[in-house]
């Protein structure tokens, strides 16, 4: 290595440190410099500097994660990938090793070595190699059981199930019915490319029916003008159920109306018409159609989905009556959550009851929840926060801190990892047993590391640590964008709580990224309307540009929305098109019945939570500038 970036290094990892020192902070420092500096070599396919330096980190935390990195781009390494599973078999680095190896293993064909490691798998590459295995190695009952289960899922699999499959299809325990399951497997899945695919093993009579499914699936519409589908009796039922359930999703009422037409004519088994009949009561409710109501209310058998949408159809029609009748058919552990309480003391109230309604919403109003602080403002209280902070003995921090795995975590935050910290942390919490969660938590405080805290926490089913739960960390980046943006920091707070819960390298399956998920194509569009220099969406990551991004479009949003904090946090999650779309027609809607008839069910939580969050941060901040009123002011029609 250079002297200029041996120098470099030095500083880097040096400023971590405090001013003064102490021998044990400089030999750790030391550490760091050399676990960087290990790592550069396996980069660089070092391998002489690798050795040397790892030699004198073994018995720094990290030193497992280091071998890992050097041996998972050297899968052939037999003897040392077997020593370093022996030697950290309970690390989180021999589980991300094992499978990759095995994978390996199964790309060599090596099937006695796949199945001394073999321990089952959700991966598909892995089972599919599991069943050569089983199979090259004599064991063809286990094999094809395997087969059996991957060629029934519906699922398209890896191409290294088709020698699996061959085998299967060529064997005694394959049978002509079995294209027909995975068949209706993938259609029920929505995979139709892989029902078409099956096609290939059908000739005649059955192509051509295998061709009328399929086009069902895709233009199910076509039901009420197709014919042929009638010319198969033994099928039309069937045919005509899938190509409503399919329609539904698209045109609800259209499908309903010929549903209601022709289902005398079908001889459907009796689970299947339910199961329709619930789609299609289900598929108007989150249409907000009129008719809803009624539908949800002739079903034969309920669940807790269709139980609660029957209320939220009365209230979506504001029929208080309705909205009372269909509380009552609430189970028991249903009517007791704060949601229903607070709709039954709306209903009392609207039907004339209102010396028993406002005695339902102050005893609500005592719950800190979204409808407990509905609750507080129809009550004219203030919100009940009930701060009861966790209590943790400094040994037992101490203790814990001291264990393996939480040293790698300590490592891997002063080295500035935080993705492979938070990774590293999940691993050492799900080992924990329950009774030492809540010091976890106090010691991801200390650590400075609030989604860490945040998620333990919550793991350790404590609620009630407000500073907790509800940590104040970048206070200078989010009042300067509150400022900047007329807006109140508690909405800020509010949203970053419920976006990444201050892990500020979330990244979501969707791609939005930071403290407050912003995704990329956003990102890039903010930045050319701000007049910045776009970096790539990994810039993203960094809290200051995130926080200024975030704070920026959630004020666009608002002014595209004419103010209502509601709707504005509603877009920010779905987007604006959506919203535009669920607005009420005809006349306005009263804010909270809006937002319990928000179809999705992820944007209805998200909307409740900010608002709650928000109003929590308010107090926490010291400030009394939002109230409930404010943000849910009616929603006036699109």
């Amino acid at each position: 290595m250079s002297f200029i970036l041996h120098l470099v290094l030095a500083a880097a990892i040096g400023s971590l440190l405090p001013a003064a020192a102490t021998a044990g902070e400089a030999d750790q420092a030391d550490s760091r410099q050399r676990f960087v500096q290990a790592e550069q070599a396996i980069a660089a396919d070092r391998e002489a500097d690798y050795r040397q330096l790892a030699a004198t980190l073994k018995t720094y935390p990290l030193y497992p994660y280091l071998q890992y990195q050097w041996l998972k781009g050297r899968l052939s390494a037999d003897s040392e990938i077997r020593q370093f599973l022996a030697d950290h078999a309970a690390s989180r680095y021999a589980g991300l090793l094992k499978p990759k190896r095995l994978a390996y293993l199964g790309e060599q064909q090596r099937w006695q070595d796949f199945l001394r490691y073999y321990q089952g798998s959700d991966d598909g590459v892995l089972q599919c190699y599991a069943g050569l295995a089983y199979l090259e190695t004599g064991q063809s009952s286990e094999a094809f059981s395997l087969a059996r289960t991957l060629w029934l899922s519906g699922k398209s699999q890896p191409n290294t199930c088709d020698g699996l499959f061959a085998a299967y299809q060529a064997s005694p325990y394959f049978t002509p019915d079995l294209i027909w399951q995975r068949f209706h497997a993938a259609l029920k899945r929505g995979n139709a490319a892989l029902a078409e695919y099956l096609t290939r093993y059908l000739a005649g009579s059955e192509l051509e029916l295998a061709g009328l499914w399929l086009k069902l699936h895709r233009q199910p519409e076509s039901v009420q003008t197709e014919t042929e589908w009638r010319q198969h009796p033994a099928q039309a039922a069937d045919l005509f159920g899938h190509a409503v359930e399919r329609w539904l999703e698209r045109d609800a009422v259209a499908a309903a109306q010929f549903w209601d037409q022709e289902k005398p004519l079908q001889t459907l088994a009796p689970a299947r018409t339910a199961d329709i009949e619930k789609q299609l009561a289900m598929a108007l409710a989150l249409k907000h159609d009129a008719q809803a109501y009624q539908r949800l209310s002739r079903l034969a058998a309920d669940d807790e989905s269709s139980r609660e949408w029957r209320v939220r159809a009365a209230l979506n029609i504001q029929d208080w009556p309705g909205v009372m009748a269909a509380i009552d058919r609430l189970n028991g552990e249903e009517k007791i959550r704060d949601k229903w309480r607070y709709w039954q003391a709306r209903a009392l109230a609207a039907t004339g009851q209102g010396t028993t309604a406002a005695s339902e919403f102050a005893d609500l109003a005592k719950n800190r929840s979204f409808y407990g602080f509905l609750a507080a403002a129809k009550s004219g209280q203030a919100i009940a926060l009930a701060h009861r902070p966790l209590l943790v003995a400094e040994t037992e921090l101490q203790a814990l801190s001291d264990r393996a795995d939480f040293q790698a975590v300590s490592e891997l935050l002063a080295l500035k990892r935080p993705a492979e910290a938070r990774r590293q942390w999940q691993f050492a919490v799900a080992r924990l047993e329950q009774g030492l969660l809540p010091a976890a938590a106090k010691l991801a405080q200390r650590w400075h590391a609030p989604a860490l805290a945040i998620a333990t926490v919550a793991k350790a089913n404590h609620w009630d640590d407000l500073e907790l739960r509800f940590p104040l960390e970048y206070s200078r980046e989010i009042g300067q964008n509150a400022a900047e943006r007329q807006l109140d920091p508690a909405i800020i707070y509010g949203l970053v709580r419920q976006e990444s819960a201050f892990d500020s390298q979330a990244d979501s399956p969707a791609g939005a990224k930071g403290l407050m998920q912003v995704m990329p194509q956003t990102g890039r569009q903010i930045a050319a309307d701000l007049r910045d220099r776009w970096g790539n969406d990994d810039s993203l990551f960094q809290p200051d540009l995130n926080l200024k991004y975030g704070a920026f479009y959630f004020k666009k949003l608002l002014g595209q929305f004419n103010g209502h904090y509601a709707l504005a946090a509603a877009a920010y999650n779905a987007g604006a098109s959506k919203i535009k779309r669920w607005l009420p027609s005809g006349r306005s809607q009263p804010a909270d019945i809006w937002i319990e008839n928000i179809p999705y069910k992820e944007t209805r939580g998200y909307v409740a939570s900010v608002l709650m969050y928000s109003l929590i941060y308010q107090q926490r901040l010291q400030r009394n500038s939002l109230k409930v009123d404010d943000l849910l002011r009616d929603v006036m029609p699109g």
